[in-house]
């Protein structure tokens, strides 16, 4: 057998951009770098040379009976057709995307025998996907179905979570992850996202801090640690990441924006632990000798935040001389690209968070002056739409819904002006497959106070997935 000759193999993109496709599967380095759709190279074509063919001509008056092709059942390719669709739709890049390069067998495969932790994440991503796509096309059975699939799912994982062999392996962390992103974009009740990732929480806890650098592992717990930090701050308890081990665990960041951004969520991980700080000194009858040293552990951590904002100029700078055109956002702003965006508006983000702890121990004007102004630098990136495109690191949108949720809260939500141009910013922006009612710009106009929290955890759902 031979293979066909003809065009490049490689993608789409690739050959309309005419350069050399590295050809990897599913989608191509190239295309994943520049975060764009790759529909993959193509495969090669087989000829059989062995393969003879009749000579004799047919009678020129004998009819030839067609026999009409046999139709297959959609049903026979759901599983395949649902994933195929939210793969493209959801799981891009990240830890999301090794969990499902994990499960890429048959689905009678011995690899799923041999091993029930795998077999339990594949029926997770399934009954996720099924679940989404039914949602998506607005097929009742189908979403039915991936609910039913969703609940044996949950019984199988309390069940794997009782056996020591499968309690901290990587596919029951990611599981239980799938888990959460069922809940956030299609909730069976009100914030049980949290509850999942609190579940997380535990498991890592019990398995205990990463020590590796590259590999699936890294990347898993890359994600993972953004998502634990940031569901820390929704939930005001602290983080595991606020504990000295995990705080020194190794970073698999190799590039000066991504080790920017690690050590900025350190910081931000801090906070978790002196917000909680704060709300026990409160509801006890400490003396002003306890609260002087929990603004001194303030003033620690702001220190260790400013420590790194010349590193911000630098990077950035950095950034600047490698732009060719200059971007809208580097003109007004002077910020180089939406990488440098996405660490500004955290920078930012952690600074208003400290100062807000700060403020509720002991208030002061100018901690409102500087809460303000920072709420309103990241309320000035935001107005520019660049910062939102999907290129480059998975978590940048995650960033900015943080980012968005902090800085709205202090700019006094809707009933400021500052705030409700915020509001109409983020709803300008917001260009998702699953919209929560805060994306919507007629909510974010209306919404009376009482459900001002709510709709921004709902946010706050809606944005976690970008992260992985």
């Amino acid at each position: 057998m031979v293979t066909r000759g003809g065009r490049s193999k490689g993608c789409s993109d690739c050959r309309r951009r005419k350069v050399k496709c590295d050809e990897s599967r599913p989608v191509c380095l190239r295309c994943k770098k520049r975060g764009v759709d790759c529909d993959g190279p193509r495969y090669q074509t087989w000829v059989d040379q062995t393969e003879t063919f009749s000579t004799q001509s047919s009678s020129p008056n004998k009819l030839t009976k067609i026999t009409r092709p046999v139709e297959l059942s959609f049903i026979a390719f759901e599983d395949n057709i649902c994933l195929a669709y939210t793969r493209k739709k959801l799981f891009r890049g990240g830890l999301v995307e090794v969990a499902c390069d994990k499960i890429d067998w048959r689905e009678n495969s011995s690899t799923f025998l041999k091993d029930p932790s795998l077999a339990l994440l594949r029926k997770a991503i399934l009954s996720l996907s099924v679940t989404f796509f039914g949602s998506q096309h607005h097929d009742a059975r189908i979403t039915t179905q991936g609910y039913d699939q969703y609940g044996e799912v949950l019984q199988q994982l309390n069940t794997a979570l009782t056996i020591p062999e499968q309690q901290t392996t990587n596919e029951t962390l990611l599981t239980a992850l799938t888990c959460m992103l069922l809940e956030i974009f299609l909730p069976t009740g009100p914030s049980n996202f949290l509850k999942h990732q609190r579940g997380i929480d535990a498991i890592m806890s019990l398995r205990g801090p990463p020590t590796e650098t590259t590999g699936d592992t890294a990347t898993i717990f890359q994600g993972l640690r953004i998502i634990s930090i940031i569901g820390a701050l929704v939930d005001a308890r602290p983080s595991i990441y606020a504990k000295d081990e995990w705080k020194h665990a190794p970073m698999p960041y190799t590039d000066g924006i991504g080790m920017l951004k690690a050590e900025i969520f350190t910081v931000l991980a801090e906070c978790t632990q002196l917000m909680s700080d704060r709300d026990t000194l409160v509801a006890s009858s400490a003396g002003p000798r306890d609260c002087e040293t929990l603004l001194a552990r303030l003033d620690h951590t702001m220190s260790d935040l400013c420590a790194l904002y010349p590193l911000w100029v630098r990077t950035n700078n950095d950034q600047m001389q490698l732009a060719g055109n200059m971007s809208r956002m580097a003109d007004e702003l002077g910020i180089a690209n939406h990488l440098s965006a996405t660490a500004y508006m955290l920078y930012h983000t952690v600074h208003i968070c400290i100062l807000q702890i700060r403020d509720s121990l002991d208030p002061s004007s100018n901690n409102m002056k500087l809460r303000n102004e920072a709420a309103s630098k990241i309320a000035s990136v935001l107005e520019i739409k660049e910062c939102e495109k999907r290129e480059g690191f998975a978590e940048s949108n995650t960033i900015g819904f943080v980012a968005t949720k902090v800085a709205w809260q202090a700019l006094g939500g809707f009933s400021t002006p500052e705030g409700r141009r915020l509001a109409r910013a983020v709803g300008s922006a917001v260009d998702g497959v699953s919209r929560s009612p805060g994306d919507s710009p007629s909510a974010w106009s209306y919404v009376s106070d009482a459900t001002q929290a709510g709709l921004q955890d709902a946010a706050f759902a809606a944005w976690v997935v970008t992260v992985t």
